[in-house]
């Protein structure tokens, strides 16, 4: 089996020395998800060498990162909630600045390419111009490719939408703070796990959030294309 057709159907873990640990969540030609969850006792520093480019994203703590490159070398620091491109064939050091780490590392299909502009350029809340979508949602755009994307979406009190699929597209949605609810076709509704939830294309789905705070998501949407969205309406009697 090649290991990029692999579509991890469970989270898998690998130990980092423990208790540190990398956990696969998805891992497809179209899409690779992983969570990194490191304790400065036991991983104090880490090394990524990727094959392709990689977008890290910090759920929580701080860290120190240096990038080398054959003609220079740039250092950042990362808070919560930031994220970052690490082009590929680059080297990578990150020092933990906080006890704990947790860092989600997203890759995009070979064919996606960032600019040189995106290299250790940090992306928030904070750097990017929020826009309002699908019904009123607050959205941070962190990315934009030519099909594909990495975005905050605010999820305000109470919020309940029509039940849709996509066409093309495959999701994945991680709630950074609080819990969102998705629903179904049989309009049965499970709270998504603290790992994210992928949803493949074709599949019906709508966001919940029943509780009176608003809910931060990380949204990743790949193969998206206009006119990909299809509600689901109910039938009149």
């Amino acid at each position: 089996m090649n290991l990029a057709d692999h579509n991890t159907l469970a989270p898998t873990s690998y130990s980092l020395g423990e208790p540190s640990k990398h956990t696969i969540i998805h891992q497809k030609n179209d899409l690779f998800v992983a969570h990194e969850h490191l304790f400065q006792n036991a991983t104090p520093t880490r090394f990524y060498h990727h094959q392709a480019d990689t977008f890290l994203f910090i759920m929580k703590g701080e860290l120190y990162l240096q990038q080398s490159t054959p003609k220079n070398e740039q250092e950042s620091v990362l808070k919560k909630h930031q994220g970052i491109w690490l082009k590929a064939l680059t080297i990578n050091s990150i020092t933990l600045l906080s006890p704990t780490v947790e860092l989600c590392l997203i890759r995009m299909p070979s064919t996606t390419n960032t600019t040189k502009n995106d290299a250790l350029k940090k992306v928030s809340s904070g750097t990017v111009e929020s826009t309002l979508e699908r019904n009123k949602i607050k959205t941070w755009p962190l990315w934009k490719g030519v099909s594909e994307h990495i975005s905050l979406e605010l999820y305000p009190p109470y919020y309940a939408e029509t039940l849709y699929y996509q066409k093309m597209a495959t999701q994945y949605f991680l709630p950074l703070n609080g819990t969102i609810y998705i629903s179904n076709e049989q309009k049965h509704s499970d709270a998504c796990p603290d790992l994210g939830r992928i949803i493949p294309n074709k599949i019906p789905r709508a966001i919940l959030n029943p509780s009176t705070e608003s809910i931060t998501v990380l949204s990743v949407t790949v193969q998206q294309h206009t006119k990909g969205r299809v509600l689901l309406l109910k039938k009149s009697k």
